[in-house]
């Protein structure tokens, strides 16, 4: 074992025991996100193997999730498909473990993808940002209250982060109880270095996940964890994996990381 690196049972630990509330709902600080399972375009010439392997295969998408929560991950930030939600229930049930979600909902019927999940402990519904980014605050508005109504968080996610906390703190835009932005050392798929990012969600005061903090898997674990957390401005991270080997790595890493730089610090 690396030097300073913690040990599994103390990883497994952290991760566990690594929590934030949010309007009295409580949602563990590590996600384990899901846009490889649909081979989401950003992973470049993985895409295709990813889509072959995991699309519409719960049972090979449960297998991961399950390596994640033997690690010691307890949420999920799901992507409004069924065979997701179906991998979900499959690894609960191998695991005995419960786990909270975090979900995605959109852009075409946010509400109606709330049924994916029926049974399920979902504690916050967050909109696609392919709607957030194009929609009218009266819409946000409508859909959030929806989504309140039925007991959840209501949160936010964007491909255009800055644009987003700037029509936020404009007031164009509902406040949302949370935000799912990418945040990461390359500056992928963000409009806006890290350090200004990092201002705009001080200034905000908004909790906010951070995503794409791997860049898609341009960066490694170790650094990409260290630049990210030491801005201090994220509540958790979603981070994606593929493979038991990759979950290993990339998780206990992240515990390290966090455990060495006293992250998230003092609630």
């Amino acid at each position: 074992m690396r030097e300073g690196l913690p040990s599994p049972e103390g990883a497994k630990r952290f991760l566990e025991n690594a929590w934030f509330e949010v309007e009295g709902v409580r949602l563990p600080r590590v996600l384990l996100g899901t846009s490889p399972f649909i081979g989401a375009g950003q992973f470049g010439s993985r895409s295709y193997a990813y889509w072959a392997a995991f699309y519409n295969r719960p049972e090979r998408v449960a297998e991961v999730i399950v390596a994640a929560v033997e690690l010691g991950v307890r949420g999920v930030q799901p992507l409004p498909y069924p065979f997701l939600a179906e991998a979900v229930r499959r690894a609960q049930a191998l695991t005995g473990q419960e786990l909270v979600l975090a979900a995605t909902i959109g852009p075409e019927d946010p509400l109606a993808d709330l049924a994916v999940f029926d049974g399920l402990d979902v504690r916050a519904a967050l909109l696609h940002g392919a709607l957030t980014d194009r929609a009218e605050g009266s819409q946000l508005a409508a859909i959030m209250d929806e989504v309140r109504d039925r007991g959840l968080l209501a949160g936010l996610v964007s491909h255009r982060p800055m644009r987003l906390l700037r029509r936020l703190s404009s007031g164009e835009l509902p406040r949302p109880d949370l935000l799912l932005l990418p945040f990461n050392a390359m500056g992928y798929l963000m409009d806006a270095p890290a350090p200004e990012l990092a201002r705009a969600i001080r200034s905000l005061g908004v909790p906010v996940v951070g995503k794409k903090v791997l860049a898609a898997g341009r960066l490694r674990p170790e650094e990409a964890f260290r630049f990210a957390l030491d801005f201090r401005v994220l509540e958790g991270v979603a981070v994606g994996v593929v493979s038991r080997a990759e979950a290993e790595e990339t998780f206990t890493s992240l515990a390290e990381v966090a455990l060495e730089l006293g992250w998230p610090g003092e609630d």
